[in-house]
C-alpha cells in the first residue's frame, strides 16, 4: 500500500511542482487525446482502487477534521459542484484537512482534499467553488492519468523519492525533490501548465452552472499572486502546486466576462462554516474574545455566525450557562435552522435533558434523513444515553449509508458490544481498521468474529469468510504495487 501511495501522492505534488518551478510560458495549444492511452496506463477501475487506497492512507497520515457539520457541507458543495460539471453527485468524495496552509488537491477516483485554511481564505463561497471547481476538473479530464502516460515508468522512481519526503514532511521533503530528476522537470513543464489552464477553463463553466459569480475565480487568482509577494519565500502549498500568473488571471477574467453575470449568493452557511473553523482551531479563551470583538463591529456582515462560533466557544469553555443563552437568541432569530436545532440538542445532552435531546433529535431525523451531522449526533446521544438497542439499529443503517466512515463503525462495535453481540462487534471494528489501510487487524477481528458466530448459521459463516478472502486479496495487490 504505501508503495501505491507514494506513486499516487507523488504525481500530483509532482505536477504542481513541475509548474510551478519555472518562468517558462506555456504555448497556447489544445490538449492532446490521451484518453484511450491514459486508460491503458491506469484503468477507471485502477483510478478508483488508487484513491480510495489514497484516502484510507490519508485516514492514518493526514490530520482529517471529523467535524460533522463541517464535512456535511464541504460534502453538499461538492456534490453540488460535481452536478454541475455534468458527472453523477455521488461519485466524488470530499474530505477535510485540518491544516491552516492554503491548499486543495484532487487525487483519481474523484477524491479531494481540502484545507480548512483554504475556507478560511476565501472571502466568500464563490471563491471556494472556484478551488474545488478546478480540482474537480484535474479528475474529470484524466490529468494525473494523462501524467502517467506522459511519464511512463521510468519516472515513477524518481515521482516516489519526492513522495516519501512528502509524506515525511520538513527535511526529508528538501532533500527527496533534491534528488528528483531536473531533466524530468523540464519535459514536463509545459504539459503540466496546459493542465493548470484547462482546469482554469472547465472549472469556471462549472462555476456558472452551478448558479456562482464567475468573477470568484479571477478575484481569489488574483489575491493569491498578491500573497505571492507577502510570503516571500515560505509560499503556501496552493501557491506552490496553483502558480498564479498575470496571464492566468487575465484568462480567467476574459472567461468569466462570457457568462451572465449571477445574482448575489446567500453566504450564511459560508459565513457559520468559517465561525466552527475558527471555534475548533482557537484556544477556547481566545475563541470567545474573536467573536465577541467581531459582535461589537456595526458593520460586521456575519452577525449570526459569530454568534454560533461564539457558542461552541463557550460550550468548549465549559460556559453552558452562556452558552444556553446565546443558542436561545440564534433560535428566537431562526428557529428552524438545523444548526442551531443542533446546538440545542447538544446543550440539552450536557445539561442533563436526555428526553428532550432525543425527541429533538428524533425530529431533526425526520426532517435530514440524510444528514452526516444528524446521523451522526443522533448515533452518538443514543449510545450516551444508554439506549443500546436503539442505537444499534440506528448505527447499522447509519454504516450502510455512510459506509467509508470510520466513526459510524467504531460506534457500532460499541453498541454490538454493549448489546451483547460480540461476534459482530468485532465485524464492525474491522470495517473501522479496514478503512484505516489496516489489513492485518481487519482480519484479525474477523477471524474473531467467525470464531464467535453461530456455527449453525451458514449465511453469517459464510459472509464473514467472504470478507476474509476479499481483504486478503485486496492485501496481496496493494503490497505487490
Amino acid at each position: 500500500m504505501q508503495k501505491t501511495l507514494t506513486r499516487l501522492y507523488l504525481s500530483i505534488f509532482t505536477a504542481a511542482l513541475l509548474s510551478a518551478s519555472s518562468a517558462v510560458n506555456a504555448q497556447d495549444y489544445a490538449l492532446p487525446d490521451l484518453g484511450e492511452e491514459s486508460h491503458q496506463i491506469m484503468s477507471p477501475a485502477e483510478q478508483k482502487r488508487l484513491g480510495e487506497g489514497f484516502y484510507r492512507q490519508a485516514r492514518r497520515y493526514m490530520n482529517l477534521l471529523t467535524d460533522p457539520e463541517l464535512n456535511d457541507y464541504i460534502q453538499t458543495l461538492g456534490r453540488k459542484l460535481v452536478k454541475a460539471g455534468g458527472l453523477p453527485p455521488n461519485s466524488f468524495t470530499f474530505f477535510l484537512i485540518d491544516d491552516n496552509m492554503v491548499n486543495a488537491f484532487a487525487v483519481p477516483g474523484g477524491y479531494i482534499g481540502v484545507n480548512t485554511g483554504l475556507i478560511l481564505t476565501a472571502r466568500n463561497e464563490a471563491e471556494l467553488a472556484s478551488v474545488l471547481g478546478h480540482e474537480i476538473v484535474h479528475v474529470k479530464q484524466q490529468h494525473i492519468p494523462r501524467m502517467y502516460s506522459q511519464q511512463k515508468q521510468a519516472s515513477l522512481v524518481n515521482m516516489a523519492t519526492l513522495l516519501a519526503g512528502l509524506l515525511i514532511g520538513g527535511q526529508a521533503t528538501e532533500a527527496a525533490i533534491a534528488v528528483t530528476s531536473a531533466q524530468s522537470q523540464a519535459n514536463q513543464l509545459t504539459y503540466t501548465r496546459l493542465f493548470e489552464r484547462e482546469a482554469d477553463r472547465l472549472g469556471i463553466g462549472i462555476l456558472a452552472n452551478a448558479g456562482y459569480d464567475t468573477e470568484a475565480m479571477p478575484v481569489f487568482f488574483n489575491r493569491m499572486q498578491q500573497a505571492t509577494r507577502i510570503y516571500d519565500g515560505n509560499v503556501p502549498e496552493f501557491l506552490r502546486s496553483h502558480p498564479v500568473t498575470t496571464d492566468r488571471i487575465a484568462e480567467a477574467k476574459a472567461r468569466a466576462a462570457d457568462y451572465p453575470t449571477a445574482g448575489k449568493n446567500d453566504e450564511t452557511l459560508f459565513q457559520h462554516m468559517q465561525a466552527k473553523i475558527r471555534s475548533i482551531n482557537m484556544e477556547p479563551k481566545n475563541a470567545i474574545r474573536h467573536f465577541r470583538d467581531n459582535l461589537q463591529k456595526s458593520d460586521s456582515t456575519s452577525h449570526m455566525a459569530d454568534r454560533y462560533g461564539l457558542t461552541y466557544a463557550l460550550i468548549a469553555n465549559d460556559n453552558y450557562v452562556a452558552a444556553v443563552k446565546e443558542a436561545r437568541y440564534l433560535l428566537d432569530k431562526d428557529p428552524g435552522n438545523p444548526l442551531y436545532l443542533i446546538l440545542q440538542a447538544q446543550l440539552e445532552l450536557k445539561l442533563g435533558s436526555p428526553d428532550q435531546t432525543l425527541k429533538h433529535y428524533s425530529k431533526l431525523y425526520e426532517r435530514y434523513p440524510n444528514s452526516y451531522a444528524v446521523n451522526t449526533y443522533y448515533a452518538q446521544a443514543l449510545l450516551d444515553l444508554d439506549k443500546t438497542a436503539e442505537a444499534r439499529q440506528f448505527l447499522r443503517k447509519a454504516s450502510r449509508k455512510f459506509p467509508q466512515d470510520t466513526n459510524f463503525y467504531q460506534l457500532l462495535a460499541q453498541a454490538e458490544e454493549a448489546y451483547g453481540n460480540k461476534a459482530d462487534s468485532h465485524r464492525a471494528s474491522a470495517e473501522y481498521y479496514y478503512l484505516f489501510g489496516e489489513y492485518p487487524a481487519a482480519l484479525q477481528q474477523l477471524k474473531i468474529a467467525l470464531s464467535l458466530a453461530d456455527k449453525d448459521n451458514f449465511y453469517v459463516q459464510s459472509s464473514i469468510s467472504a470478507r476474509i478472502k476479499a481483504i486478503r486479496l485486496e492485501q496481496k495487490l496493494t503490497s505487490s504495487k
